[in-house]
């Protein structure tokens, strides 16, 4: 009996994957970045937040962006990104291995950035320069200490070929926030928060948290409260009862 070993992708003028061409491309997987453990815990938090403010939206923290179907070594990965209109069905249906926007038919149009000392340079200049040559619409910058895009959060919209800063707001607690016209959410960096992962998105309409993990610390926090009043109510009905008996009325 043979067995047979597919062969390791390598760079190949021609190759097919379920029975679609590929481009030219190297498909050896990309060294990680040496602190990417540091960017994780921001980005799951927000790729969670936005697929459940957007479920109907496709919102991705993982593959490639590919732009060109001549050229596969022309790819770049935002940390998060939005594609608005298009879902997750369409995705699997077009069985695409990264976003190929040849296939998909729209570049996405929200990109976000978690700092970390191996990317931030990136981050600030080439691929800020990327997405608005590719028609992004909105570009955030977050940053856990500050100290390496120079400041906790940023937020660009598109104007003309470029981007704009939008204002960022000082609390009095020293938490500073800012708000997206395109998501219609506001983003904070929150002084008194853990350092892990200080960030937050938040409904405006609301004020309330959109993060998973703040909704189940303000749903243990209202159990909680329950609790207590409860525990109160009972409490009193029992020194009720005793009156009662020492009045002899039971």
């Amino acid at each position: 009996m043979t067995t047979t070993t597919k062969p390791r992708f390598a760079k190949l003028k021609r190759h097919y994957w379920n029975g679609k061409p590929l481009p030219d491309i190297f498909y050896e997987d990309p060294e990680p970045v040496e602190d990417g453990m540091f960017q994780q815990p921001t980005i799951s938090k927000v790729e969670e937040a936005l697929r459940r403010r957007f479920p109907d939206d496709f919102v991705s923290a993982g593959g490639f962006i590919m732009p060109d179907p001549e050229d596969g070594n022309n790819r770049f990965s935002p940390d998060t990104y939005i594609s608005f209109g298009v879902n997750r069905e369409r995705i699997a249906e077009l069985e695409i291995p990264n976003y190929w926007t040849w296939e998909v038919g729209k570049m996405p149009e929200f990109a976000l950035e978690v700092a970390s000392e191996s990317t931030a340079d990136n981050d600030l200049n080439f691929k800020r320069d990327l997405y608005a040559r590719l028609g992004f619409r909105e570009y955030w910058l977050l940053d856990r200490e500050g100290d390496l895009y120079g400041k906790p959060l940023t937020g660009l919209y598109r104007v003309g070929d470029g981007f704009e800063e939008y204002e960022v707001h000082a609390e009095p607690d020293g938490s500073i926030w800012a708000y997206s016209e395109l998501l219609r959410l506001e983003f904070w960096w929150l002084s008194d928060a853990s350092e892990w992962d200080p960030f937050d998105v938040r409904d405006p309409a609301t004020g309330k948290s959109i993060c998973v993990g703040a909704m189940y610390e303000e749903m243990n926090a209202m159990y909680e409260d329950e609790r207590r009043a409860r525990l109160a109510a009972e409490a009193e009905n029992r020194r009720l009862r005793e009156a009662l008996r020492e009045a002899g009325r039971i």
